[in-house]
């Protein structure tokens, strides 16, 4: 039970060192501040950032895995009293895209802003947003029942889903232009693919 209790306490402060971190690499970014200065940022000493994140690599893994939590928490919020699952896919459309948005310093990061940077993260450890992925799986399981998608593989189509947005976000880190407002466009035009255009592979 004390290890327990000692475990959580750290998750706890490791949570609210993130918190910090997260503020400080939406103004900095990532790839050029040492640990030294993370830790004056936060306001703890390099000592204590260290015991809790024992690299820059692991800091930074925590960090996303952080924000995916962050994010996923909102979504599930945002979406508790929606009953149409086409609302509560635009709904992810509009946080995710907000999310990037209020980020676009961090994604001026050689490092957070590489295209591949999320692949990496996935491939290298569990996916820290299979959960998200498996939220958009039971929406679209739920829009099954009036669109009559070819492949009844919900989860690939979640897949799918984000990186079709990605592609969206990607265009706006290189090019501008807005986001939110067009969602729902968006996500007609990825329902009309995978209604009528998807192959099973």
């Amino acid at each position: 039970m004390k290890e327990k209790i000692r475990q959580k306490m750290q998750e706890t402060k490791a949570d609210l060192v993130l918190e910090h971190v997260s503020d400080y690499f939406d103004k900095v970014g990532f790839s050029q501040a040492t640990m030294q200065e993370i830790a004056a940022a936060v306001g703890i000493s390099v000592g204590a950032l260290y015991k809790l994140f024992p690299s820059k690599d692991a800091l930074l893994d925590a960090y996303v895995e952080y924000q995916i939590r962050q994010f996923e928490q909102a979504l599930r919020t945002a979406s508790a009293h929606i009953k149409d699952p086409r609302q509560s896919l635009i709904l992810f459309i509009q946080m995710k895209f907000s999310t990037f948005a209020s980020k676009k310093k961090a994604l001026e990061d050689p490092v957070l802003g590489d295209p591949f940077f999320f692949l990496k993260i996935h491939t290298r450890k569990a996916d820290a947003a299979e959960s998200i992925m498996q939220f958009l799986a039971e929406q679209f399981d739920k829009l099954q029942k009036e669109v009559p998608f070819k492949s009844e593989n919900h989860l690939k189509t979640a897949y799918l889903f984000n990186s079709y947005t990605m592609g969206f976000i990607e265009y706006w880190i290189n090019y501008g232009g807005t986001l939110e407002e067009q969602a729902e466009k968006i996500f007609e035009g990825f329902l009309h693919g995978q209604a009528y255009c998807q192959e099973q592979v």
